[in-house]
């Protein structure tokens, strides 16, 4: 994750910013009084990380990719960590909930970082926002780019295999919610197009209709203990 975003996310800036309506999900998910103390993993640039503090939060932003963190801003309620998902250099029950936003799927092994998030969590959920890789085939961009069905092959787990690990495995409460995006996302990810083709032809997007919402799979997991 960290070389990828050392490489890609010189310029993420630009085309990402935290999305008014993903953090109110997010808030809302976690249902924690304000000043709880969340854990950002694989925070990215912080887009979020930094809404989070805005809410009344106290955010602790995981992220290995110095070329990501050296573009966050500053905010006296977020502080910032060099480490990755999968070995969090945190005590058990040491954070009050935790997110992890479009990052799931950059983690060498999602299973170890759930975990991870899991031990560092008190009675507090973590919430994921995070895509379903089965229905996104149904998305029109993939006629245009088919190989990125067989990059989210290759990098994601898909629902049903999440809901087995936590529900089986872990043992713990599972949620799903999806989540149609609106057509004015201002966080551009990959699918945040949708209703707007002619960006996907803008050289700052190259890097990464008729209804007001559309879902390509991605969704909100909450898990908790």
């Amino acid at each position: 994750m960290a070389a990828n975003y050392d490489t890609i996310g010189k310029t993420y800036t630009s085309t990402r910013a935290a999305d008014p309506r993903i953090t109110r999900r997010l808030i809302d998910l976690l249902a924690l009084p304000e000043n709880s103390s969340i854990i950002d993993i694989g925070a990215g640039s912080g887009n979020y990380s930094h809404a989070l503090t805005d809410y009344g939060f106290d955010v602790m932003a995981v992220e290995p990719s110095e070329t990501m963190r050296a573009q966050a801003r500053v905010h006296k309620n977020l502080t910032w960590q060099d480490a990755v998902a999968e070995a969090l250099p945190f005590a058990d029950d040491q954070f009050d909930g935790a997110v992890m936003t479009l990052s799931l799927h950059h983690f060498t092994d999602w299973r170890r970082g759930i975990e991870q998030a899991l031990r560092v969590t008190a009675t507090g959920p973590l919430v994921i926002f995070a895509f379903d890789i089965e229905p996104k085939s149904k998305f029109w961009l993939y006629d245009y780019f088919p190989e990125f069905a067989a990059i989210d092959q290759s990098w994601s787990a898909t629902l049903s295999e999440i809901r087995l690990f936590i529900e089986q495995v872990l043992q713990y409460r599972f949620d799903c919610f999806p989540f149609p995006l609106p057509k004015d996302l201002i966080d551009h990810f990959a699918a945040a197009g949708w209703a707007r083709p002619e960006i996907y032809l803008e050289e700052r997007y190259r890097h990464l209709l008729a209804s007001e919402y559309y879902d390509p799979g991605y969704l909100f997991l909450r898990i908790q203990k």
